[in-house]
């Protein structure tokens, strides 16, 4: 199965899972009105549209154009980078508006105490769904030889919408034992905003890292993916023996789409353009085994 293929069957499966996340999501918050469960659902909300557009993306990076010859491989990093700046948007908000909350209660002593009977099963189940979800998309794209930048921006952001849930879980079912009239029984009306800090100062560090690599790869800076890099070293060196050993190679990661450059070291031997040509389609040939999209250029 090519791998453009796998990728839109991984994209449909999240579609389906994102929607039962969200709806149990939304149901939940509306029913308890914690505000760190407004978080987790909306969260979920981000995870389903976005998965939605990136279906969309997908379909339509591969296709050619007069501008792009190469393909439209560009919107794949650029679907990260929105996404990541969503995430890292909602996280502040999230912030922002659980600390309102327990401001006011802090400076009033007044506020409303937490609803958590339908909380702990929900926490259950969606952590079930979201690292299920997060383990197939990643062994999904571990399937493609890792060349996804949807897969893996997939894979990480259900990792940790399943983190906030696991968190929102821990949180509920101590709460549990706390007694709203002795000493902490303030964390039934501000649980949530310490729930909400904590989850924001485990969950961003992800964002940041997928925003950093996807411009990279917008950017056209060689990659930094380790596992790609071996696979395609171990694919050229034997193809490379004969050139000089200061050749200097560099591989380019847009989306699904690999572009490998090899600059002929000064002084070398030079070859005819149809030794050079045949040689790179036997590279080009043994890659495809890995990677499906793939252009490679010689630079003398």
């Amino acid at each position: 199965m090519k791998q453009k293929e796998i990728e839109k069957q991984s994209l449909m499966v999240s579609v389906l899972v994102n929607l039962i996340i969200t709806g149990a999501g939304i149901w939940v918050f509306a029913v308890t009105k914690i505000q760190v469960l407004f978080l987790d659902a909306f969260f979920s909300l981000i995870g389903l549209l976005s998965t939605v557009l990136a279906i969309i993306m997908a379909k339509n990076s591969q296709k050619k154009t007069k501008s792009y010859p190469d393909g439209l491989y560009f919107l794949e990093p650029l679907y990260a980078i929105l996404k990541s700046l969503l995430i890292l948007g909602l996280l502040i908000v999230s912030v922002v508006g659980t600390s309102r909350t327990a401001y006011a209660y802090f400076s009033t002593g007044i506020g409303e105490a937490m609803h958590l009977d339908p909380v702990l099963p929900y926490a259950v189940s969606m952590v079930v769904l979201c690292f299920g979800l997060s383990y197939f998309n990643y062994a999904q794209n571990k399937k493609i030889n890792h060349v996804s930048t949807i897969l893996e921006v997939e894979s990480k952001s259900n990792f940790i919408d399943g983190l906030q849930s696991l968190s929102i879980g821990f949180a509920i079912f101590f709460l549990y034992f706390i007694d709203i009239n002795g000493p902490l029984g303030f964390l039934h009306y501000t649980g949530d905003f310490f729930v909400t800090s904590a989850l924001v100062l485990l969950s961003v560090e992800q964002p940041i890292k997928i925003l950093i690599l996807s411009f990279k790869e917008l950017s056209n800076g060689t990659t930094s993916d380790k596992e790609i890099k071996e696979q395609v070293t171990r694919v050229l060196t034997p193809h490379l023996s004969h050139l000089p050993s200061d050749t200097r190679l560099d591989i380019f990661k847009v989306g699904t789409h690999l572009k490998i450059r090899i600059t002929l070291a000064p002084g070398g031997k030079v070859y005819s353009y149809k030794t050079y040509n045949k040689l790179r389609k036997k590279i080009i040939a043994d890659l495809n085994t890995y990677y499906d999209s793939i252009d490679l250029v010689f630079i003398l």
